[in-house]
């Protein structure tokens, strides 16, 4: 496909390798990008008028002081790369540790296999669907909990009454977390993902780090029935984990379990407070929930990942040079017009509509059971206690986009 007409400064193209076609350049980010705080999903599904591949000499990846990497934009590509470590790495993509001047991972995300596979076998039978099975009573109870403070309304700002808390605080009793910290962490959470400045993540980065540090001391001298003690006692090759293991294994997971459903919710509120013929027949059709969700999450799909060149390879004919970054915005790839037929419209008669909330390959969300399990039961409650409901009139919208969409600030009536 064509590039439409661009303009690049000089400045920028200095910066870019020469082994880039310059054709193939095209300024976007993620970061500092008022399109994607408009809309990001419009902003981003623009992005399949370039070229399938090309390059953008702006920040995309691990920080927002780093430049210049391929975005990748297609479905096929994306799932290719997702399911190649061995050609593209996914070792410091977070770049977390990096900004405390720090060399630790998150794990297991950050590592390739056959380490990734060692660290996931360890970690993954503690969120077995038999596991999640188990909690669905008590993620139903702290449904009905949250609705009960709002369900004698007339309406509420969904996001603080129960788009966040109702996911984070399952996430924090998994992990054995204090509940009244709740909105501290969230605030460490935003100021680490969407800090405007690199002091501000840098301050937030820190924060959480000295907590899970105290966290993991507190168990190895305490253990406790929760997600926490189980990963201080993990372990790798007969041996118990190092503290870098551990926080690295914390951090994945407090920073996951802080935001990701609950950014994911307020796609799915919004969507169908202003469609209210989709959200009419989710409700006369309580089985087709679980489907529902799923073509929902491929619209809404919220987050963009990096991976990191190892080796020259090639990519729909685009050279690509061993230490070349490469950004993947994951919603590119749910809403490719190749893969789905008006990608951007929801359709709960599609069939296996395929997408990559949960990534995909050998780094697929280990969380992605519980995820599933929070999202229809959200659903279906809501529908059970509250009667069909819409967008306040004239309340403002808050939306963040960058590496992780999100919604901030909806206001909804009923």
């Amino acid at each position: 496909m064509t590039s439409k007409s661009i303009s690049v400064s000089s400045e920028l193209l200095d910066q870019v390798p020469a082994h880039v076609p310059r054709e193939l350049i095209h300024p976007f980010s993620v970061f500092d990008n008022p399109e994607m705080k408009k809309c990001p999903y419009a902003a981003m599904s623009n992005l399949h008028e370039q070229p399938n591949i090309f390059w953008s000499p702006l920040s995309n990846r691990g920080g927002k002081e780093d430049g210049g990497s391929w975005v990748i934009t297609r479905a096929d590509d994306i799932a290719r790369i997702l399911g190649d470590p061995l050609t593209f790495s996914s070792k410091s993509i977070t770049g977390f540790s990096k900004l405390m001047g720090d060399s630790w991972d998150m794990l297991p995300l950050e590592v390739d296999p056959p380490s990734h596979t060692k660290y996931r076998n360890a970690l993954s039978h503690f969120l077995y669907p038999k596991v999640i099975a188990g909690m669905a009573p008590g993620i139903s109870q702290r449904a009905h909990d949250l609705i009960d403070g709002i369900a004698d309304k007339n309406g509420c700002e969904f996001m603080s009454t129960f788009g966040k808390p109702f996911p984070v605080s399952i996430f924090m009793q998994l992990m054995g977390l204090p509940s009244d910290r709740m909105s501290v962490f969230l605030s460490w959470v935003k100021g680490l993902l969407h800090g405007d400045t690199i002091t501000d993540r840098q301050a937030a980065a820190f924060e959480i780090k000295a907590y899970l540090l105290d966290l993991m001391k507190d168990r190895r001298n305490s253990p406790k029935d929760d997600l926490a003690t189980k990963i201080v006692n993990a372990t790798i090759d007969g041996r118990l984990w190092n503290d870098d293991e551990v926080l690295g294994t914390f951090y994945t997971f407090f920073v996951g379990g802080m935001d990701s459903v609950a950014a994911t919710l307020g796609w799915f509120f919004r969507h169908l407070a202003e469609h209210p013929e989709h959200q009419q027949y989710l409700r006369d059709n309580r089985d087709a929930i679980p489907h529902g969700a799923v073509e929902l999450m491929r619209r809404y799909t919220i987050t963009t990942s990096v991976r990191y060149c190892l080796r020259d390879t090639e990519i729909n004919g685009v050279q690509i040079k061993a230490g070349d970054w490469l950004t993947i915005p994951y919603p590119l790839g749910s809403l490719d017009p190749s893969k789905f037929d008006n990608p951007m419209e929801v359709d709960f008669s599609r069939k296996h509509p395929r997408h990559f909330s949960f990534a995909s390959g050998p780094h697929f969300c280990m969380g992605s059971h519980l995820a599933m399990k929070e999202l229809t039961i959200a659903l279906e409650t809501w529908f059970d206690r509250i009667p069909p409901f819409r967008l306040k009139k004239d309340a403002p919208i808050e939306v963040y986009g960058d590496v992780a969409l999100g919604i901030a600030h909806l206001e909804i009536e009923w």
